[in-house]
């Protein structure tokens, strides 16, 4: 799959689950395998990785690839609920903060009321953030 050959990787899993090894990170990987198939079923691929989740929930990985399946079908906003759901797991979860910046997604205004563009609300975010109180 890292060399970009999906189906490939599909097929391979596929063999792996076959032949009895029921492992939750085949399931995952199959489901991430189908979802970025050039004719993958998006459907399947996340019934893959939800089972994968029921087999091992305490695995941020699955979720990231939870995220990722979603992200293959255009659902951003499952794909984000997902990947916060990774935090009540892992306290850092360092793999979900960086998917969630690559996707764009901001912390609400630390100063609700006000507009995000606002210097108090910007200058106090970026002290927090800078003083360690905030994270990205």
């Amino acid at each position: 799959m890292r060399r970009g050959y999906p189906e490939d990787a599909s097929v391979c899993f596929e063999k792996i689950i076959e032949m009895g090894y029921d492992s939750a990170a085949c399931y995952s990987w199959l489901g991430v395998a189908i979802a970025r198939s050039r004719f993958g079923d998006i459907i399947k691929a996340e019934e893959y990785c939800k089972k994968a989740i029921k087999k091992a929930y305490y695995r941020p990985q699955y979720y990231l690839n939870l995220a990722e399946v979603y992200l293959n079908w255009g659902k951003k906003k499952k794909a984000i609920d997902v990947l916060e759901s990774t935090f009540e797991l892992d306290d850092d979860g360092k793999a979900a903060h960086r998917k969630l910046d690559k996707l764009g997604i901001r912390r609400f205004p630390v100063i609700p009321f006000l507009s995000r563009s606002n210097p108090v609300n910007k200058y106090l975010g970026i002290t927090l953030y800078r003083m360690g109180l905030r994270q990205k």
